[in-house]
């Protein structure tokens, strides 16, 4: 690559920053690669990202879908996870909702982690007979009938 600052060239292709003045080749919005048989010219934005790489924005409609799937009575409880599925490992989504779902997925594994120390606690206590001391502990009370 040559850089726009020095002009020097350097030998690293996929460098960032210039190796004798440390000028970005990315932030300035323009890269230039030397090969052997001329120049290519390599276009790229703010953040460093190709510009055929953007992705379109997903609109505010497909959002708010995606959020109340869940609330359809009956069917929703069952088709938000298998959803979220979906969109966390198919190659056809957005990758803004991919993370999202991936995310939630996440989220939903350590409620359902917790709910199940804590249902797993709770059942031992009952088991064993001190259901008595469980409930003492569970609402701070001093006698229990």
């Amino acid at each position: 690559m040559i850089c726009k600052m020095c002009g020097r060239n350097t030998e690293n292709e996929n460098a960032n920053f210039c190796e004798y003045c440390g000028n970005s080749f990315r932030e300035n919005g323009s890269a230039i690669t030397d090969y052997n048989s001329g120049i290519n010219q390599t276009t790229y934005n703010n953040q460093g990202i190709q510009e055929q790489d953007k992705e379109k924005p997903i609109s505010f409609g497909n959002w708010l879908l995606s959020m109340l799937v869940p609330f359809i009575p009956f069917v929703g409880i069952f088709a938000y996870p298998v959803l979220l599925l979906v969109w966390a490992f198919s190659n056809d989504t957005p990758p803004s909702k991919k993370n999202w779902a991936r995310a939630s997925l996440i989220i939903i594994l350590i409620g359902i982690v917790i709910f199940v120390i804590f249902f797993a606690s709770a059942m031992s206590m009952i088991m064993n007979g001190d259901f008595a001391g469980y409930m003492k502990e569970f609402y701070n009370i001093e006698e229990f009938y």
